[in-house]
């Protein structure tokens, strides 16, 4: 079981031959709206990998709220989530000729999301509790406490990278960052923004995300590096929600955590190459196709 405690948007997806610079205006390619938001995309994500996902959160009484739950309704549990009277989250969302991105986010409802609906029947031991940095952050702090209380498995993905109390986020089971995040966190704690120096610091888990480059953790006093799968970048957009989810997906399972951080790379690279926010996530079996095996004896 994993429970998603997260941010629920509808993305504005603007396809530009170059990025606007400031003061400039610049005709895009083409329009489109899409779900997204980091915890829908990642409880979008770890779904679609084959995991059991309940999403707790919130959305507007407005018309974008039915474009926000698109995808999430066909995959995940939603009975939790409230309705409330702040506008839906929504993104606006800039895509250049190469794949890169800038992002601008109007939390809206996401802000009044409340983790109390993570109620105690749903939170168990050995539960996988998957956040990010979207919501109120009492209410993230609130649910790692609880989470650890109870032995659930508290997932913190710290996009974007805002700082947390280090007690608080060393009760969670794994912490994961990009590059720039790895780089704030680390400025916050006075250390090297490796994932073994992150970890050896928080005293958890660390997993840094390195793009093309793969992926690096440092957990239970163990370093494990991926590669990434090349692929033609068109959208990078959901790549690191799609690495989390699927990386927690794998985790609920039971995979080692190296095969579990390789699917995650080799899902999040699928969906690089793909154009879209949660449309881009791939199933199951399509990381299954590309997901290395080890030879036949």
């Amino acid at each position: 079981m994993i429970i998603t405690f997260g941010s629920i948007n509808v993305d504005l997806i603007f396809s530009m031959s170059k990025i606007p610079q400031v003061g400039q205006t610049l005709l895009a390619k083409s329009f489109r709206t899409e779900p997204g938001g980091k915890g829908a995309n990642q409880a979008v994500a770890a779904a679609r990998d084959g995991a059991e996902v309940v999403m707790v959160g919130a959305v507007g009484s407005d018309s974008m709220a039915a474009i926000a739950l698109q995808y999430l309704q066909d995959t995940v549990d939603v009975s939790r989530l409230a309705r409330v009277s702040l506008p839906t989250g929504c993104a606006s969302i800039f895509i250049d000729g190469e794949g890169h991105n800038m992002i601008a986010v109007a939390s809206g409802a996401n802000l009044v999301a409340s983790s109390d609906a993570v109620d105690d029947l749903l939170l168990k031991e050995g539960a996988i509790v998957l956040m990010q940095m979207e919501n109120e952050v009492s209410q993230i702090e609130n649910l790692i406490r609880r989470s650890k209380g109870v032995g659930a498995r508290a997932i913190l993905n710290l996009a974007p990278a805002l700082p947390l109390d280090p007690e608080i986020l060393s009760l969670c089971e794994l912490i994961v960052v990009n590059e720039d995040e790895a780089s704030a966190l680390a400025g916050w704690l006075g250390c090297g923004a490796s994932a073994q120096q992150l970890s050896n610091k928080l005293k958890t888990g660390v997993v840094r995300t390195l793009g093309s480059k793969g992926a690096e953790a440092f957990v239970h006093g163990h370093e494990v590096n991926v590669a990434a799968l090349p692929v033609n970048a068109v959208d990078t957009t959901a790549a690191g929600d799609c690495f989390v989810g699927v990386l927690a997906s794998a985790l609920d399972r039971g995979l080692p955590f190296e095969a579990a951080m390789q699917r995650a790379s080799t899902a999040a690279a699928i969906a690089c190459s793909k154009p879209g926010s949660q449309s881009s996530i791939p199933l199951a079996v399509e990381t299954d196709k590309f997901v290395a095996r080890p030879p036949l004896d």
